[in-house]
Parts: structure tokens; C-alpha cells; sequence
């Protein structure tokens, strides 16, 4: 259970086993059929590149949202599936083999009748805990028990490189376990954000009741927990503050920060998780952190057990009996993000072995799914489109040539990787069976966590990677200065090594620029070539830089996701930056290609030009289908801007664009007037 702002700067479009055999069927790469051909282009490209698609997608009832994305998800999870069921096929599989563990914990997951007959029994001993918690040191021993499992409450703790030294693992601390997504469903007084917050209150209190507290006693508990998570929520960093790098660099004594909690041994809490404490610790959210200091000391200690017993269930509920996961499923799959049904069991036992084997599911994978000629063809495509962001800040007329060295500099230390580690994650010591799934995923996740934390101190290791290969995502971490690219997303119809060249960069080459593109948005910019959280720009150029931002935030808080909900284009506006700068770097990079393979190369497929197939591949890349719930959570958690705004909020920026379908500049709504256009990069 992660609890502080990531670093990571992704591309959400979701979220020794067995030998290699033919993929699964991919999505086709170019389908005519999934265009609406009645729509104008100039009017509404977003319709025209998907409106068949749309036509025929409607949203699964297991999803909020449906779309390209959770097209190669699905593939995957298919392909994730039969490694999960062969493995569990081989019983014989030696004690700690990667076959054992994901065979092991796969039989635990699909045993309904075990998990209904063992109830919360693997709950038990944390239950006692805290149960167990008769003052204030009992309680930390609680809290330090349940984070040892990866259950962060109150205090969230990470280990990343740190922002003043890059090549070291840092302790991050926040205040955590807020169990709505963001601070502002805790503060909005509209009707509906009341009424929310009621039906949270309910689900918190029908918990405790699974749990075993009367109804009358859960109901008073769960009021006591909203009153604590919003006194909380208060003082805690909302979405858009979380998106400022600055807020991971207050770095303080272990002992000033400890001195705000003044009932509480930070010292000792380290110790507990099996951790020498650090001298230092980068502090995120210093204000909430001295109110949780306060409430520790005021809020009766029945409260905080109360409290701790939500947290326990909530993280566990997943991977209990149906009575618990069908309640947590009604309040945050149906009420918050407007699921209707709950994914089949075989997709939520996968979606749990993907959070606790992830590298050994991983490797497994990578054979099955991801050629060496497509990971030669990924590492061309990256080398073009750093060969065009090169040439992109050589050009820029407003960056005086101090800052333009310093953004070269930047980009030629970039690191990149592509599909799987080099060297695989250790599973080593993990025990798992095959009678409690619960217990699996419990031991997991203390396995996990005493290996992420036990970097703390230690030097960053270069190989590691923050993702899972199977992800469909990709990501630029500031502080190692990476762009990383799991094979997972490397996948039709994004990326195949059959695709014609427009198709490849319009789809994944935009997605590789994106995240290239994050290394000079808002919040990457304030990092420099060795990762460190320094300002390299000229004060001329960085006000320039924050002009032309601010022109393309403008932009997107005027698009409305439903009527009246507009995008935050403040919290949106690294992703919009990144999108808008991938898709014109992969764009001059796809004319470096289709100059270098010849006049063949540009000839029209199905009456497309080649320009025309990369902005029909970079809008088929965006689209989807939502629900309005969903849009209403995306909208007020998320950096990411609803699909349709991601692909129409930047070809209408584009003179590339309206050049490829003929659009007069001003003349239409796909086609903005230069004097009207908000470009950064």
C-alpha cells in the first residue's frame, strides 16, 4: 500500500516457468471499420480516427473504462493465466522454485471454498495486535506490525533515491491511510461529495461489523474514523500539490521530525520494521505530519484500534470470503469508479500474483510475449525519437544557449530500457502454500516490503525497475533520469515489428516521446542530467517556460469531461506537456525514418497518406469508453486527462496536423489559429 506522491511519471492506460509457445491473438493494427468516416476531421478528429470502435465497445460491466489500453491488458492477462494455471498444474515443483510460488499461490487464490472456510483466521494474529494496544506504546507496535506487511498507517514510508544525492536509497515519510482517493472528497460540501462521505461512513462501519464488532459499536467506530481521516485529510497535500518534486525535498533530523509526534518513538518504529534509523529522512507534507503528532496525543486510543482494524480489512478484503470482497467492491468498484460486476475470480487472483510475484510472472511473460526482433525494433524507435527531441531543442527559438546546453546535457544522460530487467528480482526466502490466500498475499507483501525499505542507505541500484515487465504502462523517473518501457506495453496494436512505420511511431513512438517529453515538463524540468532537484534554467527562459505552460493549462481547464466537470488542466499539466511533446518528436522522427527507407515508404495505405496513418494511430491509441463515475474520479484524482481531451487537446495545437488532413489554421475546431495555439516543446 504505497503512500507518497510517486515519482514515477507514468502512462496509464489500465494500470525458469514454462517454456516459450505462440502469443496470443493481437488486436489488428489497422482497421478501417473503427473510423467514422461521416464526421468531418476538421470538426472532431477524436470521432472520426474512433467512432466505429466507440460504436461497438461499449464499457464491460467489470470496468469504469474501456480502450486500447484495456485491450493489450486483456491479451496479457490471458497469456498471464495459462502460466499461473501450468505452474499450479506442477505439483512436483521444488519448494521455492519460481513454478512452486506462482503455482502455490495461484491454488490459493482459486480455492473459494477454503478462503469462505478459513474466514479472517489469517487475520487473526495482526487483529491481536491490535487488539492488544492498551497505551501508546502498544500502539506502535501495531502500526509498526501492520507496516510490516506493507499496511502503512498513519505513517507512509518509501525508499527512493534521494533528491540531493541520486546515487543514494533515501527514507521518504507522509502521513497515510486515508481511505478516499484524494483530500478534497474529505472537504467538498456539494451534495453529492456529503452524501459520498455518508455512504463511506457505512461501508467503514459494515466492515467492522464482518469483523466481528456489534452494528451499534461499528457504526459509532466508523464515525469516529471519518471525523480522524478528515481532521487528517485537512492538513494533508492535495493532488495538485503532490505533483511539485519540491515536497520531496524538506530533509530534516530524524529527531526534529520525531519531535512532532511527541507520544510516538520514530526511532524505535524503525527499528521495529528492521531498519537502522536514518540520521535524515525527507519529510512530505510537514503540517500534516505535526497534526497526526496531535492526534496521536488527543484522539482516544479505542479510535486509533478501531481505526487500525479498517485498515487491516481494507487492505485484505480482496482476498477474503465473498461477504467482504462483494462490500468492498459496492463502495469502491461500483460507487467510485461506476463498475457494475466484479471482475471474474481468475482475473483478481492474477491481478494479486501481479502485485506479489510481479518479476517471476514477469520473466515468465517476457518469453512468451516479446521477441528479440521487436526489442531491437523498440530500441530503434527510442534511439529515433532522442535523435528528434535533440533536434527539437537545438531549434527552439526562446532558450538562450546556457539553458539549451543544460537541457542537452540533460537528454544525452538519459537512461533507457526496454521490455525486462537484465537481471531478475531474488525471490529467495518466500514461503508460500496452498492453504490460505490471504496468508500468501500477507507474506508476500512482508517479504516486499523488508526488501523495498532494506534499501534504505544503500547505493541506487542502476538495474532495478520500478515496474513489472506485463504492465501496460511505461515511465520516466526523474531522479535515475529514465525513460522505461515494459514489454507489456510494447504490444499491438501499439507496437508490433509487422506494423508499417506511421503506425508504430503515431501509436508507440508518441507514447516513447512522452515519456521523453516528461523529462522537460513542469515537474521534470526542476531535475537535472545527474537527477538531482536543482534549477539549471536562465530566469528569462524558465518565466518563458512557465508562460507557454500556463497557455496550455488554460486550454484544458476549459474542456468539460461532463457537463459542468471541467478538466484540471493545473493537475493535468505534465501529462498534456509530455503528450503534445511526444506526439511532435515521434512525428519527426517517423519523417527521418520514411526519408531513410525511401519514396516507397510514403505511398498511401487504404487512401492514407503516411502522416495521416500516425495521427489516425496516435488517436486510436486514446480511444475509450467511461462511465460518468469514472470520469468523475479521474477528473479530481488523476494527472492524466480523460482520453478524449488527450488526443484532441494536441493535434488542434499542431501545424503538422492540419497540414496531414488539410486543415485551414483557424478555419476549424481541429485546426487552431497560430496566435491561438499553446505550444511548449
Amino acid at each position: 500500500m504505497r503512500s507518497l506522491p510517486s515519482l514515477l511519471i507514468t502512462l496509464p492506460l489500465v494500470a525458469g516457468c514454462a517454456g516459450p509457445r505462440p502469443a496470443e491473438p493481437a488486436t489488428p493494427a489497422w482497421d478501417p471499420a473503427d473510423m467514422d468516416l461521416s464526421v468531418d476531421p476538421g470538426q472532431d478528429f477524436y470521432r472520426y480516427a474512433n467512432g466505429g470502435w466507440l460504436d461497438r465497445h461499449p464499457v464491460p460491466a467489470e470496468y469504469g473504462a474501456y480502450g486500447a489500453g484495456h485491450e493489450i491488458h486483456e491479451r496479457n492477462q490471458r497469456i498471464l493465466r495459462s502460466i499461473l494455471e501450468e505452474a499450479a498444474a506442477r505439483t512436483d515443483a521444488p519448494p521455492g522454485s519460481p513454478d512452486r510460488l506462482l503455482g502455490d499461490f495461484w491454488a490459493s487464490g482459486m480455492d473459494e471454498a477454503g478462503i469462505e472456510a478459513r474466514g479472517v483466521e489469517p487475520l487473526r494474529p495482526l487483529l491481536a495486535r491490535i487488539d492488544a494496544a492498551g497505551d501508546a506504546a502498544g500502539l506502535q507496535e501495531a502500526v509498526a506490525a501492520l507496516a510490516r506487511h506493507g499496511i502503512l498507517a498513519p505513517i507512509g514510508i518509501e525508499a527512493e533515491a534521494d533528491t540531493r544525492d541520486s546515487s543514494m536509497m533515501s527514507a521518504y515519510l507522509s502521513v497515510a491511510g486515508l481511505g478516499l482517493p484524494e483530500k478534497d472528497y474529505y472537504l467538498r460540501q456539494d451534495e453529492e461529495s456529503v452524501a459520498l462521505r455518508d455512504h463511506y461512513r457505512r461501508h467503514v462501519g459494515r466492515m467492522l461489523e464482518l469483523l466481528g464488532a456489534p452494528a451499534a459499536e461499528a457504526a459509532a467506530q466508523a464515525e469516529a474514523i471519518l471525523a480522524l481521516e478528515t481532521r487528517l485529510a485537512e492538513k494533508s497535500l492535495g493532488a495538485v500539490e503532490m505533483r511539485d518534486p519540491a515536497v520531496l525535498d524538506d530533509v530534516r533530523p530524524l529527531a526534529e521530525i520525531d519531535a512532532l509526534l511527541p507520544t510516538f518513538d520514530l526511532a524505535g518504529w524503525f527499528r521495529a520494521l528492521g531498519l537502522e534509523p536514518p540520521a535524515t529522512i525527507h519529510l512530505v507534507g510537514p503540517e500534516s505530519f505535526a497534526e497526526l503528532g496531535a492526534a496521536l496525543t488527543d484522539v482516544p486510543l479505542a479510535t486509533w484500534r478501531a481505526w487500525l482494524r479498517w485498515q487491516l480489512v481494507h487492505a485484505l478484503a480482496p482476498y477474503l470470503p465473498a461477504a467482504y470482497v462483494d462490500e468492498n467492491f459496492a463502495f469502491f468498484g461500483r460507487e467510485l469508479s461506476g463498475r457494475r460486476e466484479l471482475p471474474p475470480r481468475w482475473k483478481r487472483v492474477l491481478a494479486a500474483a501481479d502485485d506479489s510475484l510481479g518479476e517471476l510472472l514477469g520473466r515468465a511473460y517476457v518469453e512468451r510475449a516479446f521477441s528479440p526482433r521487436a526489442k531491437k525494433l523498440a530500441q530503434s524507435m527510442v534511439a529515433d525519437l532522442l535523435w528528434a527531441m535533440e533536434q527539437r531543442l537545438r531549434a527552439s527559438d526562446w532558450m538562450s544557449e546556457a539553458t539549451r546546453e543544460q537541457a542537452l546535457a540533460k537528454l544525452a544522460a538519459f537512461g533507457t530500457k526496454i521490455g525486462y530487467p537484465d537481471e531478475w528480482r531474488n525471490y529467495d526466502g518466500l514461503e508460500l502454500d496452498r492453504s490460505s490466500f490471504a496468508g500468501n498475499v500477507l507474506r508476500a507483501a512482508a517479504f516486499d516490503t523488508a526488501w523495498r525499505l532494506g534499501r534504505i542507505g544503500r547505493p541506487v541500484d542502476e538495474d532495478e525497475w520500478s515496474m513489472n515487465p506485463q504492465v501496460v504502462n511505461a515511465y520516466y523517473h526523474p531522479i535515475h533520469n529514465e525513460i522505461v518501457f515494459p514489454a507489456g506495453i510494447l504490444q499491438p496494436p501499439f507496437f508490433s515489428e509487422h506494423n508499417d512505420p506511421a503506425l508504430n511511431y503515431g501509436s508507440m513512438g508518441a507514447i516513447i516521446g512522452h515519456e521523453i517529453t516528461h523529462g522537460f515538463d513542469d515537474s521534470g524540468a526542476q531535475f537535472d542530467a545527474a537527477g538531482l532537484l536543482r534549477n539549471w534554467w536562465q530566469p528569462a527562459d524558465l518565466e518563458e517556460f512557465q508562460r507557454r505552460a500556463d497557455r496550455l493549462a488554460a486550454q484544458y481547464d476549459a474542456f468539460e469531461a461532463l457537463p459542468g466537470l471541467h478538466v484540471n488542466g493545473r493537475l493535468t499539466l505534465g501529462e498534456n506537456i509530455a503528450d503534445q511533446g511526444g506526439l511532435l518528436i515521434a512525428y519527426a522522427a517517423l519523417e527521418k525514418r520514411l526519408d531513410e527507407l525511401g519514396p516507397d515508404a510514403r505511398r498511401p495505405i487504404d487512401g492514407f497518406t503516411p502522416e495521416q496513418r500516425f495521427f489516425l494511430a496516435f488517436a486510436r491509441s486514446w480511444r475509450q469508453n467511461a462511465r460518468e463515475e469514472y470520469l468523475k474520479l479521474i477528473v479530481q484524482t488523476d494527472a492524466h486527462a480523460p482520453a478524449r481531451f488527450r488526443c484532441l487537446g494536441v493535434v488542434r495545437n499542431l501545424p503538422e496536423f492540419a497540414a496531414a488532413f488539410g486543415l485551414e489554421p483557424g478555419s476549424v475546431p481541429m485546426s487552431l489559429a497560430p496566435e491561438e495555439r499553446a505550444l511548449v516543446w
